[in-house]
C-alpha cells in the first residue's frame, strides 16, 4: 500500500515554483547533504539512522481549541513516528552526547494527515535555506570553509554558543525534549491566525534502563514502555507580537503563553524493517485543517529537499 505522506510528494513538487525560496534549488541542497555525509543507499540521508515508534496522540487542554478547530485536539489520533540521529553517518552510537529528532505522521479521528518533524535543537543556525546548504557546503570542504562562513554569518555564532552552553549528558529518546525550530500558524473556526512554534517534553523521567553499548536506544525504549509507559507532552508556544515568525534562527525569548495541548503515548518501538516509518515522507508541509504554515523559508526549502530525497532513497531499495 502506498502511504498518502508518499502520494504527498507529488503535491510538493507541483506547488514547488510558488513556495521556493528564490532561487534555491533543492536537488542541490540534497546534493549537499551526500557530499557532506556521503550516501548510505536506501537510506535517509539525513537523521539516517533511526527506528520506529508507535502510539497514540490525545487532547489535554481545550484551551486549545480557542486558536485551531484540528481534530488533533479534539479526539484521539494514531501515531506512526521515528526517532533518529542527526546528520548522514550510517551508524552513529547511541553512548554518545548527539543532536537527535522525533517526526511523527499522525492520522485524525477524520482520517487527515499531520506531519511534525523536530530536532533537539531550539533553533536553527542560518535564517536561509540557501545559507543552510552554504553551511552544508562548507562544512564538507573543510575546517577553513566552515570558519570562513561563521565570519560571514553571525547567526551561527548565536547558535553555537547557545547550543555549545546546553547540557550534554546522555539521554535516552523518551527521556529528551524535542523542538519545532519552525513556526507555524494555528487556524480557528473564524479563520484566524495565531503564529506559534512548539516542543514535545517528556512527561515522564524515562531514564537508561538498560546497559548502555553502541546501540542501545531502541532496546531502552522498549523497556520503558514495557515498564509503564513512554510519552511526550505537546507544549504550544504562542508567539508574542515582537517574535519573528518568519526567521528560524532567531530564539524566542521572554514570556510567552504556552498550552499543553497534547500527549503523545508510545505503545511499542520496533525497527524500521519490522515497523511502518521507513517510507514515510516526513514532510512539515503535510498539515490537518486547523493549522497553515508560516512564511518561515526553511519549511518550504525542508519540503522539497524531503520529497526529493524519499523518491531517491526508495528507488534505491527496488
Amino acid at each position: 500500500m502506498i502511504r498518502r505522506s508518499i502520494i504527498a510528494i507529488g503535491i510538493s513538487v507541483v506547488a514547488a515554483p510558488a513556495v521556493a525560496e528564490g532561487d534555491f534549488d533543492f536537488e542541490k541542497g540534497f546534493a549537499a547533504f551526500e557530499d557532506l555525509f556521503g550516501v548510505t543507499e536506501g537510506k535517509r540521508r539525513n537523521h539516517t539512522k533511526g527506528f520506529c515508534v508507535e502510539g497514540t496522540l490525545t487532547p489535554l487542554d481545550e484551551t486549545i481549541e480557542t486558536y485551531s478547530n484540528s481534530t488533533l485536539f479534539t479526539s484521539e489520533s494514531s501515531v506512526i513516528a521515528r526517532v533518529s540521529h542527526k546528520g548522514g553517518k550510517a551508524n552513529p552510537a547511541d553512548d554518545k552526547y548527539g543532536l537527535l529528532g522525533l517526526s511523527m505522521e499522525i492520522t485524525t479521528p477524520d482520517d487527515d494527515l499531520h506531519v511534525i518533524a523536530m530536532n533537539t535543537e531550539h533553533f536553527f543556525p542560518v535564517p536561509t535555506s540557501k545559507a543552510f546548504i552554504e553551511l552544508l557546503r562548507s562544512k564538507a570542504a573543510g575546517a577553513d570553509a566552515t570558519k570562513a562562513f561563521a565570519a560571514a554569518n553571525p547567526s551561527l555564532k548565536t547558535y553555537s554558543e547557545y547550543h555549545g552552553a546546553l547540557d550534554k549528558s546522555l539521554r535516552p529518546h523518551e527521556g529528551t525534549t524535542y523542538y519545532s525550530v519552525n513556526s507555524f500558524l494555528l487556524v480557528n473556526d473564524a479563520g484566524q491566525e495565531t503564529a506559534m512554534r512548539f516542543y514535545f517534553r517528556p512527561s515522564g523521567q524515562e531514564d537508561i534502563v538498560v546497559d548502555i553499548h553502541p546501540d542501545f536506544f531502541i532496546e531502552n525504549m522498549q523497556a520503558n514502555i514495557a515498564n509503564g509507559g513512554v510519552s511526550w507532552d505537546m507544549v504550544i508556544v504562542l508567539a508574542n507580537a515582537d517574535d519573528n515568525v518568519e526567521d528560524p534562527s532567531v530564539q524566542w525569548t521572554g514570556d510567552h503563553t504556552e498550552i499543553v495541548a497534547a500527549r503523545f503515548t508510545a505503545n511499542a518501538a520496533m525497527t524500521e524493517a519490522d515497523g511502518q516509518c521507513d517510507e514515510i515522507n516526513f514532510d512539515p508541509l503535510i498539515l490537518s485543517d486547523g493549522f497553515a504554515p508560516s512564511n518561515d523559508p526553511m519549511l518550504k526549502a525542508r519540503s522539497l529537499i524531503y520529497a526529493h530525497g524519499v523518491g531517491k532513497r526508495l528507488s534505491e531499495k527496488e
